[in-house]
């Protein structure tokens, strides 16, 4: 009995030096007597040991690797330290064991919602059944059309959740925004995970305040050139809402310049006075940095700092806090001045903080769109369009993955997925400011030129040369490819 125990233990320890050596870069597992924990250090906290409830057993280890990873992910894509440990109370300590619902991936919890669903009745009382097409159409429009937007093989969470919901679209008062978030909802409930669908329930709206938008068609980004171009236009327009005009241009300027949500606007925190955050009543922060105002004409580095509510404590920054960076091309190094940023703030400061957050949104889309349509001859109806040519600015200037999904708010995968797709002209416009610079070719540039190529080779070679391809990007560049790519 004694020596059962004695090799059983042994072959623990053997499995705990196999796991160690997977363990993710940066974050160590170590044990303690007969339990496990993770080493790890925060932007905020350094190198420090946090137990994951996790027993000394082989199966603890393979958990506790599982949570290492997890970790690893989160801890590039945070927004807040507060929010971390939030996280990683519930996720990885399990506080709320219904929260990660014992690590079910999105695959898992789809799988619950397709049998649930067609195990019910219609409202007419009849059975559903697969083989039926209206049944089939039915379960596709509200479960699976939201659905294939998830990462099917990752644990299910709340950030991902999150994520996909405001990347498919940033104004809850829309009708497709509800629907988005009524499918995510269903998901989390079917699956037993309250607390998630607690958090998502936050942002439903009645059907009253909802806005019936019309089909969005597909359209092209907005390059540089054609927005100088578009804000020459409707400046020099012949009418007498002159002001009005100059303001609207001014918001998109501020969208472009710092790659902002129209939301974000209402919570900047310093465009006409400096700020530091451990000032700030509304937060608690020992932060004494200081951050100009942007109006202060002796302000030359223009950090704008993005609070997590605006001053009657409307909660209109989708990230919470952040700081971001004023991204400059070097075609364009006075862009600061050539769109009048500075002097246009005590101007037009008063009027941005008395808009309500959908009132803003409604009609800066009417006005991009009409001018657009107008001006360029082009319809361009999201506003989204200003934060994809803001990052395809910060692309041009050499500001690195990280920089730039910081700046924009998100994780750098979703920088990838939906903030990236340019047209043509723009990848070619990008190319050649490189070259004009001699600057290496931008790492982003690099993935939109490889996909170009891909696209003019037959498809069965294309599934043997793109796996060497994406390798070949990986080895220059030392960074890590989002899985989607592959």
């Amino acid at each position: 009995m004694t020596n059962k125990q004695y090799k059983g233990f042994q072959e623990i320890l053997g499995h705990y030096e196999l796991i160690r050596k997977q363990s993710p870069k940066g974050i160590s597992i170590s044990r303690k007597e007969n339990k496990l924990y993770l080493q790890f250090k925060t932007r905020n906290k350094p190198r420090s040991t946090y137990a994951i409830n996790e027993p000394f057993t082989i199966s603890g280890l393979n958990h506790a690797l599982d949570k290492a990873l997890l970790v690893t992910e989160k801890l590039n894509s945070y927004e807040s330290e507060s929010d971390f440990w939030e996280w990683f109370e519930e996720n990885i300590k399990q506080i709320n064991k219904n929260t990660i619902n014992d690590f079910i991936t999105i695959e898992q919890a789809i799988i619950t919602v397709r049998k649930d669903f067609f195990n019910s009745k219609d409202k007419r009382g009849l059975k559903r059944l697969e083989s039926c097409k209206s049944d089939l159409d039915s379960y596709v429009r509200v479960n699976e059309m939201y659905f294939n937007k998830l990462p099917e093989n990752k644990i299910i969470s709340y950030q991902i959740l999150y994520d996909t919901l405001f990347s498919y679209c940033d104004d809850k008062y829309q009708k497709k925004f509800q629907d988005c978030l009524s499918a995510f909802i269903r998901l989390c409930k079917l699956n037993n995970l309250d607390k998630i669908s607690k958090k998502l329930e936050k942002f439903k709206i009645s059907k009253d305040k909802q806005i019936s938008e019309k089909k969005i068609e597909i359209q092209a980004p907005l390059t540089l050139s054609e927005f100088l171009l578009l804000r020459e236009k409707v400046i020099n327009t012949n009418n007498c809402y002159q002001e009005e005009r100059e303001f609207w241009l001014w918001i998109f300027s501020l969208q472009i310049i710092y790659a902002l949500r129209l939301g974000e606007l209402l919570s900047i925190k310093n465009l006409d006075t400096s700020y530091k955050p451990s000032e700030d009543k509304t937060i608690k922060s020992n932060d004494n940095t200081l951050f100009k105002a942007i109006s202060d004409t002796k302000n030359k580095s223009n950090y704008l700092v993005i609070g997590d509510f605006r001053e009657n404590k409307d909660k209109t920054a989708k990230t919470g806090f952040k700081i971001c960076i004023p991204l400059i091309p070097p075609e364009y190094p006075n862009l600061f001045e050539l769109l009048e940023i500075k002097q246009n703030i005590p101007r037009f400061i008063h009027r941005l903080k008395n808009y309500e957050r959908h009132i803003l949104i409604n009609h800066a889309r009417q006005n991009l769109e009409n001018w657009t349509n107008k001006h360029l001859h082009k319809k361009i109806t999201q506003t989204h369009t200003n934060r994809r040519l803001g990052n395809a600015n910060g692309i041009a200037m050499g500001l690195p993955d990280s920089l730039r999904a910081k700046t924009l708010g998100h994780s750098i995968d979703v920088n990838y997925r939906y903030y990236q797709n340019f047209d043509s002209q723009l990848i070619i416009d990008l190319f050649e400011s490189s070259k004009k610079h001699k600057q290496p070719i931008p790492f982003q540039l690099a993935v939109k030129l490889v996909e170009q190529k891909l696209q003019n080779i037959p498809q069965d070679e294309t599934d043997k040369i793109k796996p060497l391809m994406w390798e070949l990007l990986k080895d220059i560049y030392q960074v890590d490819l989002p899985d989607y790519l592959f």
